[in-house]
């Protein structure tokens, strides 16, 4: 004998599903473009700081849980061998506190380390964000550095790109700015 689902369990059934496709589906590349990574948003400041010890203090993973809001502690991963200059290649783990959940692990690995212009790096989060920070010295000063900092997300899934990247682009972009306005107090206490 057939079991006869409730009308609101079937219905449920099928938004279940359509969410589920369109989680996994990703949205195509235009043929123009290889890049698959879409601009969250870019954040700019400028401080009263020579640009090389701008970079030291940003390029200082193990005290990025001084400056950027909810990360606990970082911990190395995987070191690069004594012989390379930068630190392309490093991995190390952040442990962030997300409220009511607890402590979530991610690896944030650095790709670019273009001293002192330059130092890219993605974190293995829920958003796969790849960051850019840019130093520039400022025409006007010598003195002054002028910080772009730009948030990438590799996530392409259509339920992604049209519903969560809003919401997504507001919660890291209040978070960045947080952590802006620590790292510019930092630099200056320094």
């Amino acid at each position: 004998m057939p079991t006869i689902l409730p009308r609101y369990l079937k219905y449920f059934s099928l938004i279940v599903l359509v969410i589920a496709i369109l989680s996994k589906y990703e949205v195509p590349l235009n043929s123009a473009s290889t890049d698959r990574k879409t601009l969250m948003f870019t954040k700019v400041a400028t401080i009263q700081q020579d640009r090389v010890h701008v970079y030291k203090v940003i390029t200082n993973i193990d005290k990025y849980s001084s400056w950027y809001p909810n990360v606990a502690r970082v911990e190395h991963i995987q070191l690069v061998p004594s012989r390379v200059h930068n630190h392309e290649g490093e991995k190390y783990q952040l442990i962030t506190r997300v409220p009511l959940i607890g402590d979530v692990s991610s690896d944030l690995i650095i790709h670019t380390d273009d001293h002192p212009k330059r130092f890219v790096y993605s974190v293995d989060s829920w958003l796969l964000e790849m960051n850019s920070i840019e130093l520039k010295e400022s025409s006007s000063n010598v003195n002054s550095t002028r910080i772009e900092w730009t948030v990438y997300t590799r996530r392409r899934s259509i339920l992604f790109q049209y519903l969560l990247l809003p919401f997504a682009s507001f919660y890291k972009n209040q978070i960045v700015r947080e952590a802006l306005f620590s790292l510019l107090m930092q630099i200056r206490d320094l």
